[in-house]
């Protein structure tokens, strides 16, 4: 298939373009990525003209991008570039984008879900769609809950059909989550043991050091779960657990993904909201939220598989804002072997850490003797940090470029289909239907802590602890 040659992002002047679509656009361009017919049309409600709008995102652009600005490959960049000023909602409007060419068009939809079915009525009433191809890329969430996440799956698939439509999760770009199916499946000493039989238990963290920041209202809709767990986590998940696919095609991963999803339950839940804490804001006193909201801002899950492999096995997931630290690992914590020749194995972990963000890479910690002539057992430590060699960190696309250039190209692989949001909407839905249950309450914990107590009596009585990020640290210490 030939590359998109019109690209649109409606939304061209929020927060989500300016950070992270438009950096990655021209990182794309910089590696000559680019095909070299391809206009980017710029959807917005300010009066702004092409060179306007380029001024003001050239900042963000600047910020956001790996490379350093070029003036002759950013002066190609901004020649590509054409505003629109339009009200989405005005269906009149719409004859601004009619083409009469028979271009491949790709639409970016960088608004929040409310938006999506007015934007593709639109489209379709004002006969943009009457001439060439037409894809669209559906920023998350993919809807607002359950019932109208299948109400705009009807109505985007009758308007563009299942397969033009990608749903971005940006997670799924980076480099380490392509990373956890390598990890697995191309090491005979990780494959054999990736089963109940070996493994106690599977942890997966996702810590932020920030707030909400200026996202108040999405979150207040939101959530922690919908934010966080519903999409990211599971992803994770389910690249831990799936059975190998028969092949690299998006249908054959995403039907072993959606089989672990399937095979999830909850059997614990802690759910928090971060408080002030000296001059750090508590979310409650932050911009265009609710002074009562109980929103959750953290959120830890112990959940079980019926998966044949991991029946028994103890999952715990956990997420949250103004943690103390900023990481999203997934840890393997291994059981102890039951050895005579050794007596002290017992105070040895063996564990794998996947290092998803800010660092990238992988730590393996196992046990050797100590030399001497004793037996004594000490833990030593492997530690792979991808992200530190330079030629890795600048050959390595940022996760919306690694996308976005997919998805020009046609590739689908690491995109989203419709089997796995749904199940993670189902998976969303009995989440709240197991706070309701069980009476989950609330719980405040201060900022730039590591979240409420009762997260950490979550893993007590199986005699573990959460495992962070640093631990990866003592590699370097030993």
């Amino acid at each position: 298939m030939t590359e998109a040659t019109r690209f649109t992002i409606f939304g061209s002047t929020g927060d989500l373009t300016y950070r992270k679509l438009l950096p990655a656009l021209y990182q794309l361009e910089a590696r000559g990525l680019l095909a070299s017919g391809l206009t980017i049309t710029c959807v917005g409600r300010k009066p702004l003209t092409a060179v306007t709008y380029v001024a003001t995102a050239r900042p963000w652009i600047e910020k956001g991008s790996r490379f350093r600005v070029d003036p002759e490959i950013f002066a190609r960049f901004e020649a590509r570039f054409r505003y629109v000023e339009m009200e989405i909602t005005q269906v009149e409007d719409y004859d601004l984008l009619v083409d009469e060419s028979e271009g491949d068009h790709l639409y970016y939809f960088a608004v929040a879900p409310a938006y999506f079915e007015p934007i593709a009525r639109n489209l379709k009433e004002a006969g943009v769609l009457n001439q060439g191809t037409h894809r669209v890329i559906l920023e998350k969430p993919f809807g607002e809950d359950e019932t109208h996440a299948r109400h705009l799956n009807t109505v985007l698939t009758d308007i563009f059909g299942e397969s033009n439509l990608y749903r971005i999760d940006h997670y799924l770009g980076k480099e380490m989550i392509q990373n956890i199916l390598a990890i697995r499946f191309a090491n005979r000493l990780f494959e054999g043991i990736w089963n109940r039989n070996f493994i106690k238990e599977i942890q997966i963290t996702a810590a932020e050091t920030i707030g909400v920041e200026n996202r108040g209202p999405y979150y207040e809709k939101a959530g922690a779960i919908q934010d966080m767990v519903q999409n990211h986590l599971l992803q994770l998940l389910s690249y831990v657990l799936m059975d190998p696919p028969t092949s690299r095609s998006e249908e054959a991963i995403q039907r072993q993904q959606s089989d672990i999803i399937r095979s999830l339950s909850v059997t614990e839940m802690v759910l928090g909201q971060y408080s002030a804490n000296g001059e750090l804001k508590g979310y409650r006193e932050e911009s265009k939220v609710d002074p009562q909201s109980v929103t959750e801002t953290f959120v830890a899950l112990k959940l079980g598989s019926s998966h044949e492999k991991f029946i028994g096995v103890p999952i715990y997931l956990r997420t949250g804002k103004r943690l103390d630290q900023k990481a999203t690992t997934i840890t393997v914590l291994f059981k102890t072997p039951s050895s005579p020749l050794f007596d002290n194995l017992k105070s040895h972990q063996e564990m794998l850490i996947i290092k998803i963000q800010p660092d990238e890479g992988i730590y393996f910690r196992f046990n050797a003797k100590k030399p001497g002539t004793d037996q004594t057992i000490n833990p030593v430590m492997m530690n792979f940090c991808q992200s530190c060699i330079y030629e890795n960190r600048i050959n390595t696309p940022e996760a919306y470029e690694r996308l976005l250039g997919d998805a020009l190209r046609h590739d689908k692989t690491l995109f989203t289909g419709w089997d796995m949001v749904e199940l993670t909407w189902q998976f969303a839905s009995a989440l709240s239907a197991f706070k309701t249950k069980h009476g989950v309450m609330l719980q405040l914990y201060p900022a730039n802590t590591d979240g409420p107590q009762a997260a950490q009596d979550l893993l007590h009585h199986t005699g573990s602890t959460w495992i962070r990020s640093d631990i990866t640290e003592e590699a370097y210490a030993l």
